[in-house]
């Protein structure tokens, strides 16, 4: 259960988290425009990985911010495509993912924490660019790393942007841990933070908002629980009246005329207990609370909308939802996760990403050292109709509002690189004398290079007196 319960301290609300530090409510300062986060971050993480809607929520975000991974296209030479092709499958400095599994634990790392940070690393390598990328949380900051132009770890210059970060050498917690730290000039470190104030330093949880709401919930649902336990305990009670004169007051009980231990305090179901002489038991009739259908719905419609997820995402309950109203929700959702990608993700953390890899294999003599843009293409939205979306986008192209590889873009596609896949599908199927329905061209199509074909009411007329001719005489068509 997350320890919620606020604390008067000083001059500000404090909020009890069971966490590395304690974080306080500003009531002093109505100028200062940096909110004071007041939940830890060890109550986050705990919320995250006992909440299942809280990781419901949080799959749902990954699965469109990342999906399989914002692919990259250097728009440069073969060569430089197969350099950046090599590095994504070695790009991590622990050897276990490529870059599309960096960028789904980055993106995590950062929505459940509110932030996270990616060191370059350069290290020896047989062949190949040797940069790597390292990912550290926010528990690796060295936030107890105060002074002269240092602030929770960060160090700043006399224009007050960050010089430097420093991390543990290893992560506090570990019996060989220590207070020793290192060092990162700061371009040498990616701060990934959706920024939401001016001045913003530290970037703050998606559950920052969310942590009483989800915990009602697990309240509530726990209240129902223990009731509908008491509820289905059926106790038999054993009472024996006092003895009469004459009468032997061991008949019909155990041997032990005393019960040994304290009494009984709690019910399961099927127990049988023995009262003593003069011992009642009752119960108390509490007034009936509303549903927890109705609690439920409430706590995780406010969860959703503080998490930036539709409440059906959430909850996976589609129950009360049509075809229009999902469709509806679906849109705001997509223009969420495509803020987040354009603003953020991409030219905040994979466009210097990607500077730090063309700068260091223009360094190791691998590219040359004029700039190249990167084409980065985030996963596509599935169509919730497909047939009506295909519809739209053929007519919206007719009427000149839309342009093919913008279409093929927003479906996760590399435009250049589809186009040249359909056309050199197509030339493969007229070599092999193929045609499926659909084609622009036909497998006996005559060749366009001849002027007599040019017109296709001659064309037709010769192919007519072509087969007459070979109706009459047997001869073979010439087509």
């Amino acid at each position: 259960m997350l320890d919620r319960t606020p604390q008067r301290s000083g001059g500000g609300k404090r909020f009890a988290g069971r966490g590395d530090r304690d974080f306080f409510i500003n009531s002093g300062n109505p100028n200062d425009a940096r909110p004071r986060r007041y939940v830890d971050r060890l109550t986050i993480l705990q919320l995250v990985a006992e909440n299942p809607f809280a990781r419901k929520a949080l799959n749902a975000l990954l699965n469109s911010l990342v999906g399989w991974g914002v692919t990259g296209a250097p728009q440069g030479s073969k060569a430089l495509q197969k350099i950046w092709s090599d590095w994504v499958k070695a790009c991590d400095y622990y050897g276990r993912l490529d870059l599309y599994g960096l960028q789904e634990l980055i993106v995590r790392s950062m929505l459940r924490d509110g932030e996270v940070f990616i060191a370059k690393r350069t290290v020896k390598v047989a062949s190949g660019v040797p940069l790597r990328l390292q990912l550290l949380d926010k528990g690796m900051l060295a936030t107890h790393k105060v002074g002269a132009g240092i602030d929770r770890g960060i160090e700043y210059d006399a224009d007050n942007k960050p010089a430097a970060y420093h991390f543990y050498k290893h992560r506090q917690g570990q019996r060989w841990a220590s207070l020793d730290t290192v060092r990162f000039p700061a371009e040498e470190v990616i701060h990934l933070f959706h920024s939401e104030w001016i001045g913003q330093s530290e970037g703050v949880s998606i559950f920052e908002s969310v942590v009483k709401r989800l915990g009602d919930v697990d309240e509530g649902i726990e209240a129902e629980v223990v009731k509908a336990n008491i509820a289905a305990c059926m106790v038999g009670f054993r009472y024996r009246p006092p003895t009469q004169d004459g009468e032997d007051p061991n008949i019909g009980m155990p041997v032990e005329g005393e019960r040994d231990g304290p009494p009984i305090e709690e019910f399961v179901p099927g127990m049988i207990e023995t009262l003593e002489d003069g011992e009642q038991i009752t119960f108390s009739t509490p007034p009936k609370s509303g549903g927890i259908g109705d609690l439920f719905r409430v706590a995780m419609l406010a969860s959703s909308a503080g998490v930036g997820v539709t409440h059906e995402q959430m909850t996976g309950d589609l129950s009360n939802v049509n075809f229009s109203s999902y469709k509806a929700g679906h849109l705001e959702f997509k223009r969420t996760v495509g803020r987040l990608q354009y603003l953020t993700i991409i030219p905040v953390c994979l466009d210097r990403v990607w500077g730090w890899f063309h700068g260091t294999a223009s360094d190791f003599g691998l590219t040359p050292a004029k700039p190249v843009e990167m084409k980065w293409t985030p996963p596509p939205f599935e169509s919730i109709d497909r047939e009506g979306d295909a519809k739209a986008d053929i007519l919206e192209m007719q009427a000149g509002l839309e342009s093919r590889p913008n279409l093929l873009n927003s479906r996760g596609f590399d435009a250049p690189e589809m186009m040249q896949q359909i056309a050199d599908h197509q030339a493969l199927l007229k070599k092999l004398g193929l045609a499926f329905k659909g084609d622009p061209f036909s497998p006996f199509q005559t060749d366009t290079s001849d002027p007599a074909a040019s017109n296709p009411a001659d064309a037709t007329r010769g192919l007519l007196i072509a087969i007459a001719r070979h109706l009459l005489v047997g001869n073979t068509p010439d087509a």
